[in-house]
């Protein structure tokens, strides 16, 4: 790290906890690890206000009733269905005041037709759901949105004091010999990203979906969202900064400090993080829900626009929970009730290893050909580039 007062470089002195420039002597003082505070505030007003906000193209917003999800569609679109619930919304007269406009965005890259392929191919593996579900068209239009983010990059150093765990030997041999050790690291997180939905923010389908790298990121043009659905941020910049260093960043800062203590494991760490060269982006990532009807509920279903992956709720069968152990346990009564001897029990006992041996053949080979035909689409992709 550089120094603010004549260029030079500043090292890390544990002894004073803080940062000294080894040309002027300048001495920037660090928080100690029991005073438990994480500083890295940014004037995200001021760099909201230098941003863009026009978006290239006319959008008006709408408000669902049912649930309150708030989207931007074409300004020629007098009405439509809100992805979230289904419900048919009218929108307004008066064209949107859409805020920041997006620094990035990833372009859908799946159709409707590649992603519901996928969802029914997968969908023949849910062997606890009722046949009709696993195996009919149960799938409802998949309705294209962009889903909002930010994504923040920033240099941390951390003061920490904690316990490292040091394993040496193999097997009956290894011991672990734990050190309790203070010290200052430092980290630079290249990106973490923060999902800028309220709706969206706790949903572990959608997280578990949705994984993007800022490489991914095209420039945000007007031509990409053209005809596309994007729901407004409702989480601010301040508040999803504050989740991502008070909460977010947890796991990397403990990373850091395991890395510079050269330690296999730590525990009862104790920090306070600085954070500086604080920058972020605004970013639109592509997603398709849809709804699954059965029995009269529906079923979830979330998939990324980009990579293939999918989540859905399925319905499950009662029928099947109760048929199944009680075939297994006939199958035993009438072996003991005929007296069929010892090979007849043994075949009974393989009979359930059996079946997931070929239930986790099937699920390998399907899972390969789809690895197969999603390289064969890259290379269609990039070819055609």
């Amino acid at each position: 790290m550089k120094c603010g007062n004549c260029g030079g470089t500043l090292r890390y002195d544990i002894a004073s906890y803080g940062l000294v420039c080894d040309t002027c002597g300048t001495v920037r003082r660090l928080h100690r690890p029991e005073e438990g505070t994480v500083i890295g505030e940014f004037d995200f007003a001021t760099a909201l206000r230098g941003s863009n906000t026009n978006w290239g193209i006319v959008k008006k917003l709408v408000t669902c009733k049912s649930c309150g999800a708030q989207l931007l569609n074409d300004s020629d679109q007098m009405s439509g269905m809100c992805p979230y619930c289904g419900s048919a919304v009218v929108l307004s007269a008066e064209d949107a005041d859409c805020g920041v406009a997006p620094s990035g965005i990833i372009p859908f890259t799946l159709t409707k037709e590649q992603v519901a392929e996928k969802f029914y191919r997968w969908n023949k593996f849910a062997f606890w759901s009722p046949e009709k579900f696993r195996r009919g068209k149960v799938l409802s239009d998949l309705v294209p949105l962009y889903v909002p983010y930010w994504t923040f990059e920033a240099d941390a150093v951390t003061t920490y004091t904690g316990k490292f765990g040091y394993t040496t030997g193999i097997g009956d041999n290894q011991t672990t010999k734990v050190y309790q050790k203070a010290g200052i690291a430092e980290a630079h997180i290249s990106e973490f990203n923060v999902c800028a939905s309220r709706k969206f923010f706790n949903d572990k389908m959608l997280n578990s979906v949705v994984s993007f790298k800022s490489r991914e990121c095209l420039p945000y043009t007007p031509e990409t969202l053209s005809g596309m659905a994007a729901e407004i941020y409702t989480i601010g910049i301040d508040e999803a900064w504050n989740y991502a260093k008070n909460a977010g960043l947890r796991n990397e800062i403990m990373e850091s400090a395991r890395k510079h203590e050269n330690a296999d494991s730590c525990s009862d760490l104790i920090c306070s993080t600085e954070y500086y060269n604080v920058k972020f982006k605004y970013v639109l990532v592509p997603v398709y829900l849809a709804g699954c009807k059965y029995g009269g509920k529906i079923y979830n279903v979330v998939a990324s626009g980009t990579n293939g992956r999918g989540k859905c709720t399925r319905p499950i069968s009662i029928a099947k929970f109760i048929t199944v152990p009680l075939l297994f346990i006939a199958y035993f009564i009438i072996g003991s009730i005929l007296n069929l001897g010892f090979w007849y029990f043994q075949i009974g006992i393989m009979l359930p290893f059996l079946a997931i041996a070929i239930f986790v053949i099937a699920f390998i080979v399907a899972f390969r050909k789809q690895r197969e035909d999603e390289a064969k689409e890259r290379e269609e992709y990039y070819s055609e580039k």
